[in-house]
This record gives C-alpha cells, structure tokens and sequence, in this order.
C-alpha cells in the first residue's frame, strides 16, 4: 500500500479553510474517489496525517486545478 508524504502542518496555520478532507477534496475537484487518492499518493496533492484524518492543502488542490486548465 502506497503511503502519504509527511507533511506537517505549518505553526499557527491549522485554519479550516487552508485543509479539507478527502471527501471535501472530491467534491470540490468533482473527482472521484481513486483519482483524489492517486493525486494524494502521487505527491501532486500535499497532504498530512491527523490522527486517523487524512488532510489535504486547499492551495495544493487549487495549485493542481490551475496546472490542468491552463492557468497561471
């Protein structure tokens, strides 16, 4: 089984709207359920471990979207 990257959350920026869940993360994508798991696995999606709670950047996932539509 593949294994997420270490990424620690910065100090002091554990705000609710800078990490969502891999649900949230799907809805928000509109992705399904393998596709957000490659992109986390992958290393395209920056994510960390809380607990049993697999976290992924929002700027990470928008950083992805912009790269696949075209924008800078």
């Amino acid at each position: 089984m593949a294994r997420t990257a270490e990424c620690a959350a910065p100090e002091g920026s554990q705000d609710r709207d800078e990490w969502m869940t891999v649900i949230e993360m799907q809805e928000y994508m509109r992705a399904g359920r393998n596709k957000a798991y490659d992109l986390i696995w992958s290393g395209e999606i920056d994510s960390y471990r809380l607990g049993r709670k697999l976290l992924v950047s929002r700027a990470s996932v928008n950083a992805y979207i912009d790269s696949r539509s075209g924008r800078n």
